[in-house]
């Protein structure tokens, strides 16, 4: 009993390390993760924008309104679910970022995120753009 109680002591430890090292190596080499977006109003206007990240699974993750007024920036962090999905090994999921006006004017982008992907939403001249990059 007790040589069984040993080795899965043992067992114990080291998996416990290897999802350390899982969890911890990561964040060692690329730093800690990024925001999840920020929205910047680069117009001379007030905006109301609404945002909505969309899974693979057409599962709404986020959706907000903010009201920025000229040369506002908002940032939204990542929540800790997410950030799990996301520093899975086989996580390869696309997301459908959904951008509104309040004049209606949208844009949809659908691109892969990470941990250490952030979205950069700017509004000019009453239209929105979208881009992400890596840290």
């Amino acid at each position: 009993m007790k040589e069984a109680n040993k080795k899965l002591r043992y067992i114990g430890i080291t998996l416990l390390i290897l999802i350390g090292f899982y969890i911890i190596l990561p964040y060692i080499f690329m730093g800690p993760p990024t925001s999840f977006f920020s929205v910047y109003d680069g117009d001379e206007t007030s905006h109301i924008v609404t945002i909505e990240i969309i899974d693979s699974n057409n599962k709404s993750i986020f959706e907000n309104t903010y009201e920025l007024s000229p040369q506002e920036k908002i940032t939204e962090s990542k929540g800790l679910w997410l950030l799990f999905k996301m520093s899975l090994p086989l996580h390869k999921e696309n997301y459908t970022i959904k951008t509104t006006l309040e004049n209606n004017v949208s844009k949809e982008t659908s691109m892969s995120l990470n941990p250490w992907t952030a979205l950069f939403i700017s509004i000019i001249d009453s239209s929105t753009f979208i881009d992400a990059s890596q840290v």
